[in-house]
Parts: structure tokens; C-alpha cells; sequence
């Protein structure tokens, strides 16, 4: 449990590393804002500091750590998105996720994201940040592994090619002035801090798909072990890289 919030915090800051910015909807005095897949809550505490004023609730499938001290204007909720946000309309001025286009089947997305609009606030902003599943340049192993990472989500109904189309269904839900904003992100030492982030997570992922793909695939673990030793090689020959997506779209 606790390698899973290291791992996420790794991505939040990452992501950070290579926007250079926390939010990118544009806020500026925001009364309530909601943190979907809030992970170990680390975006919303340091949003809570920069607005104090602003009521943040965070939620997700699975328990904060028991160590985490939440701030007077945070509050954190067990919840399962698929099933609906249990939320007022219009009760949010920021709705927000990062990366969970390996957790939303494909049949979902849609509704989700008219959800995630349906509790936005008018004038309010959706905030969606989404990578591919896919990298480049990463040469033939990872090209291969990227192949078997796809086949295998899609197997279990996810949908991973969504991450660079959330732009078209925030239109689809109704929301206005959408912006899509794609960002290259380096994986790997070559690309300095970011880069080394990004690769870490990459290491940590590979750990936890390794059973699935084994399972899905009908691959033996070992093979798989060492497709993702000769990936990780490849990362630093090939200087890969991948694709991130900011969206935001607003409420009208």
C-alpha cells in the first residue's frame, strides 16, 4: 500500500517537474474544489495552502495513509467514481484528476466526465491531466511491451487511447472554452529531473503489470521480467519519451 502512494506521489511531481505549474485551470478564488483519484491527498494539501480560504475534498477507491494530517479546509471521502459522484449540482468551482485512464473502463468515460461537469459550479472549471499509454522513440523491447500494455487494458475493458481524446468529450458534456494543451515528457536521466521522475514511475508500474500481463497474455513471469529489464535498457539508449495532456475546460 504505502509503495502505491509513493508511486503516486512520484507522478504528482513529475507532472509538476516538467508544466512547472500545480493547477492549470484558471483559478483565483476558488470557494470548493474536488480531487478525484486524490491518491495520498498530496495536490490537495498543496492547494489548501495556497488557498486556505477554499474547502477541498479529496476522493478515491482506497484509504489515505494513517499518517496523513489533513488541514482544517480539507476533508477526504472513500468513493468509487464509476458509480456516480454524490454531489449537488453546480456544487464545485474546480473539478480534478490526474491520470486515471487506467481506471476508467471505456464504457464509462463519458458519463464520468458529464458527472465531473454535473457537479462543476457555472463559470466553474474541469481540470483532466492524461498521458498515453504508449511511448517514443523507446525502441523495439519497449515499443513491444507499450503493444502488450495496451492489449492487456484493453482486455479488461479499459480504454487507454482515451488519455489524448478528453478534450471531445468534454465538448460532448457540455463544456465550453476547452483547451488541450500536450506536453513531451522525457523518461529517463537524460531528461534531468523530470526525466529521472518519469522513469522511476516507470519502474514501479512495470513491477505491478508485470502479473497482469503475465495472466492477460498467458506470458511466463520470467519472459516478462526480462522484456522489462532489456525496456528499461532501452530507455537511456533511445532517449524515450512520452505524451502528457492537460485539458480544462469550463462550465458554462
Amino acid at each position: 500500500m504505502y509503495q502505491r502512494y509513493f508511486r503516486l506521489d512520484l507522478q504528482h511531481y513529475a507532472v509538476q517537474q516538467v508544466t512547472q505549474k500545480r493547477y492549470h485551470a484558471p483559478l483565483s478564488n476558488p470557494r470548493r474544489v474536488l480531487d478525484i483519484g486524490t491518491g495520498s491527498g498530496v495536490w490537495m494539501l498543496e492547494m489548501a495552502a495556497e488557498f486556505p480560504s477554499c474547502e477541498f475534498t479529496g476522493i478515491d477507491i482506497a484509504p489515505l495513509q494513517p499518517a496523513t494530517v489533513l488541514p482544517q479546509n480539507c476533508k477526504f471521502e472513500i468513493a468509487n467514481v464509476l458509480e456516480g459522484l454524490s454531489y449537488a449540482d453546480g456544487y464545485f468551482d474546480c473539478v480534478r484528476h490526474s491520470l486515471l485512464v487506467a481506471a476508467i473502463p471505456k464504457e464509462k468515460w463519458l458519463p464520468y466526465v458529464k458527472e465531473c461537469a454535473r457537479v462543476c459550479a457555472s463559470g466553474g472549471w474541469v481540470e483532466m491531466i492524461e498521458a498515453d499509454c504508449r511511448g517514443q522513440g523507446g525502441g523495439p523491447v519497449s515499443e513491444k511491451l507499450a503493444d502488450m500494455i495496451v492489449r492487456a487494458l484493453q482486455t479488461r475493458g479499459l480504454s487507454p487511447d482515451t488519455g489524448s481524446k478528453v478534450d471531445r468529450l468534454m465538448c460532448e458534456a457540455g463544456l465550453v472554452d476547452v483547451k488541450a494543451t500536450h506536453v513531451k515528457i522525457p523518461v529517463g536521466s537524460w531528461g534531468g529531473t523530470a526525466g529521472e521522475l518519469f522513469a522511476k514511475n516507470a519502474r514501479m508500474a512495470n513491477a505491478i503489470l508485470i502479473p497482469l500481463l503475465a495472466n492477460t497474455l498467458g506470458i511466463s513471469r520470467e519472459e516478462m521480467e526480462q522484456l522489462a529489464q532489456q525496456g528499461e535498457e532501452e530507455i537511456e539508449r533511445y532517449h524515450m519519451s512520452m505524451n502528457l495532456y492537460v485539458y480544462v475546460g469550463r462550465k458554462p
